[in-house]
């Protein structure tokens, strides 16, 4: 029998390749590795540009409990609190009801298994090296995008600030617990709730209500008329409020403030600055209302903390320490996390089990010949 001992006794390289052999797992497929889902999922993770080992177990494992919540998320109930207080009153939502429920459960799709039969979203292709040089862009005080989409494709970039988020159970199980913080949606935003609104803009899985200007018909009463149609979900921006004017820029620089976090997606389905749809057409609510759907299968309560509780609608549009919403923040609050896809670059990614194997391996190379050469010093020492 081939013990550790003997094993070690072996020629450096001899050894390093048997228990490399042993150790080693494909890398960067979806439900394989420790600490990760299980079923191996009808979407694949492609690319991984930029990404070590860590990082894609980190974004495989986000992405299944993005499917979690998700598919705590349907079927819509437009008369529940969660609902109500992140989309709207269902009188005012009742002509985008249908949208957002199709939006949901195309979502939650992510969730079909492989072999299985129903239909099957496309492939991701994710990447840690910031295309875009977008990562860098925002400040303590407005936050800094933890992701972006590109070009509204299944395509996200992750940067540094998403992988200092926690995973979803033991945040949930966590804040669950705390009397001090148990009811503040905001405390359970996770990787998994980051994944949600990166794919509602895809344009294969959120859609938005389009408005445009468009000439009235011959014999109109009037000159201009709405078209109202269905295209790609992007971020919605607070209305009636001063523009944002950021940080360390010229003073004559001004930003739309986007609605990010939970102070400013529950504005966007109270105040009547706002049109019936802005909710509806943002990705942070699908994400939030996922999340807080999630929290209350498991747990059994709605943490619904911010209350949009005030006396007066001038009270919130003057007030840009409201506006400026939560202390901590997973998007730049004054850029949109949806960049145009440049010419040449290619949407769909390489597979990822080929370089993130290979990279797995070497490094698990490096810690055998290590636990090896201690043991043999040991040994040697006559220990």
């Amino acid at each position: 029998m081939l013990t550790f001992r003997t094993l070690c006794s072996l020629p450096a390289l001899l050894s390093t390749t048997l228990l490399t052999h042993t150790l080693a797992y494909p890398d960067g497929l979806i439900g394989e590795g420790k600490g990760t889902a299980k079923a191996r999922f009808a979407t694949a993770l492609t690319g991984g540009e930029g990404c070590d080992s860590d990082d894609l177990n980190d974004i495989r494992e986000g992405f299944a409990d993005m499917i979690s919540i998700f598919q705590a998320a349907i079927p819509f109930e437009p008369a529940g609190q969660p609902a109500t207080e992140l989309f709207g009153k269902p009188y005012m939502i009742r002509n985008y009801t249908d949208m957002i429920s199709r939006n949901l459960q195309r979502a939650a799709n992510y969730g079909k298994v492989e072999g299985t039969e129903g239909p099957a979203n496309a492939d991701i292709h994710v990447r840690c090296d910031d295309p875009m040089n977008v990562c860098r862009f925002g400040n303590k005080r407005e936050g800094s995008h933890s992701a972006y989409n590109i070009g509204n494709e299944p395509h996200v970039n992750f940067c540094n600030d998403y992988f200092e988020l926690g995973g979803l159970e033991k945040r949930v199980n966590k804040k669950a617990e705390d009397q001090m913080e148990r009811e503040k949606l905001m405390e359970y935003y996770t990787r998994a709730t980051l994944w949600a609104r990166m794919v509602m803009h895809f344009s294969e899985i959120g859609r938005a209500v389009v408005v445009r200007a468009i000439p009235g018909p011959p014999n109109s009463t009037t000159e201009w008329t709405l078209s109202k149609t269905e295209g790609a979900m992007n971020t919605s921006v607070l209305a009636g409020v001063l523009n944002e004017r950021p940080d360390n820029s010229p003073s004559d620089v001004q930003t739309l403030k986007y609605a990010y976090g939970v102070t400013r997606a529950k504005l966007l389905a109270v105040l009547s600055t706002q049109m019936p749809y802005d909710a509806a057409n943002n990705a942070e609510n699908y994400a939030l209302y996922a999340q807080a759907r999630y929290v209350l299968r498991e747990k059994g309560f709605y943490p619904n903390v911010p209350v949009m509780d005030f006396p007066n609608e001038a009270s919130v549009l003057t007030n840009e320490n409201l506006q400026d919403g939560e202390r901590f923040k997973f998007a730049y609050f004054d850029m949109t996390d949806v960049v145009a896809r440049p010419a040449g670059m290619e949407l769909k990614g390489k597979p990822l089990s080929s370089s993130a194997a290979i990279h797995n391996i070497r490094l698990k190379s490096f810690v055998t010949s290590f636990v090896c050469w201690t043991f043999y010093m040991f040994v040697q020492a006559g220990c």
